[in-house]
């Protein structure tokens, strides 16, 4: 039995888990799919990785290096796994907090934009071969990929976005 101070079911490392393989998958498969229309297959986790890993500010654009595929595909994982994880903890917070549930929407937000910033900053290669589109489109569909898994797995949150606005003190849980 549950308390009304108490998520419904105990926080889950592998749902953190779960969900930023999705959101790693739908990223990665969006610019596989633009690699494949170009006929540069793996090309998009290949400068990401020379540039990242290998930390080389010019990274080959006309082969893929299957080290830095590799090493790259590594990193990114662990950063949608490291990003699932605090949006899983944070919507189990949001079962039971309107601020956690208003708090969810500047976290999905600093996820669209913060890959944007670091591929800014990182290399001229990176700048001119990942057009802004892309960046938006990507990371716009593994939020929602991501935040669809959470919806359909805390009926909770549903709930409780009827009974109380975003950021409205939460009187029910005190």
């Amino acid at each position: 039995m549950t308390t009304p101070s108490q998520p419904a079911r105990p926080a889950s490392a592998g749902e953190g888990v779960v969900v930023g393989l999705i959101g790693a998958a739908v990223v990665a498969l969006f610019y596989l799919g633009i690699d494949l229309a170009k006929g540069q297959p793996m090309m998009t986790p290949s400068i990401l990785g020379e540039v990242f890993m290998f930390r080389r500010p010019e990274a080959v654009t006309t082969t893929a290096d299957t080290s830095a595929v590799l090493l790259y595909t590594v990193a990114h994982l662990l950063v949608f796994i490291a990003f699932g994880s605090i949006l899983a903890w944070l919507t189990r917070r949001a079962e039971l907090s309107s601020v956690a549930r208003y708090a969810i929407l500047p976290m999905v937000l600093l996820f669209e934009f913060a890959f944007l910033g670091v591929l800014l900053i990182a290399s001229e290669t990176t700048r001119g071969f990942f057009p802004l589109w892309s960046i938006l489109i990507a990371n716009l569909l593994a939020a929602v990929a991501m935040l669809a898994f959470l919806w359909r797995n805390h009926p909770r949150i549903r709930r409780a976005m009827g009974r109380a606005p975003l950021g409205a003190p939460d009187f029910a849980n005190e």
